[in-house]
């Protein structure tokens, strides 16, 4: 609950702070849109996590209905909103105003997770490292959750940065990024973060050797791959002007 009153709270903050490209009644239409294709795609995904799992417990109502991932969520979510946007004709970019309310949301509910332990199934693989945490069966292992908190909140940050550029985009002040830019850094940002992550998480693995969020983080990073090219490009120029003016 404390996760999502403080992503609303945030979103408000974002919303006056940086103005809104879409009348009210469309941005309820998006949220509408996002919360269905999250729904859906948190269960799926957490489904085909463990195809063997899965399969075997088809005809299990509290396995089926039980657990989910927030990367099937976004995923899901992005999909859904595009969908929606393409039938409606709905052009402006809709999502860089959930950055900072996605990152603030997702930190604080990682804190639930890393306090129910080793039911939540966040945890990571064991570790011998001072930081190591014993979840209650004397092992010590990698706290995934606090890691992926701590790096949502060093994104925050970047992201409110960004829409700042954003902001002046509008005023007609060049800058790197434009308007949806906020939302694609956040996807790249986290899901890039997810991919690693869960190379410390004890979760099933299909091939080669990543699993079924890994696989979902992959083709998304690939659906923007022309934007992480044009950020690493511009990076590159600004680099190479700032030797020559040296």
């Amino acid at each position: 609950m404390l996760a999502y009153i403080v992503a609303a709270i945030s979103y408000l903050y974002s919303r006056r702070r940086f103005g809104d490209a879409i009348s009210t009644t469309v941005r309820w239409v998006v949220v509408a849109a996002a919360v269905a294709g999250g729904a859906i795609g948190s269960k799926l995904l957490f489904l085909l996590e463990d195809p063997r799992l899965t399969a075997q417990n088809l005809h299990n109502p509290a396995y089926l209905t039980s657990g989910k991932t927030i990367v099937g969520a976004l995923v899901f979510g992005l999909l859904s909103v595009e969908l929606m946007k393409r039938y409606t004709g709905v052009k402006p970019s809709t999502g860089d105003l959930y950055t900072i309310p996605l990152a603030l949301g997702i930190a604080v509910g990682r804190i639930g997770c890393f306090l129910t332990g080793l039911s939540d199934n966040t945890y990571g693989t064991p570790t011998s490292l001072p930081w190591g945490v014993d979840f209650g069966d004397g092992v010590s292992r990698h706290p995934t959750q606090l890691y992926e908190m701590a790096f949502l909140l060093l994104l925050t940050p970047v992201l409110y940065r960004i829409l700042v550029a954003i902001l002046k985009t509008r005023e007609a002040r060049p800058s790197v990024f434009c308007a949806g830019d906020a939302f694609k850094f956040f996807m790249v940002a986290y899901l890039s973060f997810r991919l690693l992550c869960d190379f410390i998480k004890p979760y099933p693995r299909l091939f080669p050797g990543l699993g079924g969020i890994q696989w979902a983080c992959v083709l998304v990073l690939l659906y923007y791959s022309s934007d992480i090219t044009r950020w690493l490009r511009f990076a590159s120029s600004r680099h190479h002007l700032r030797w020559r003016q040296i």
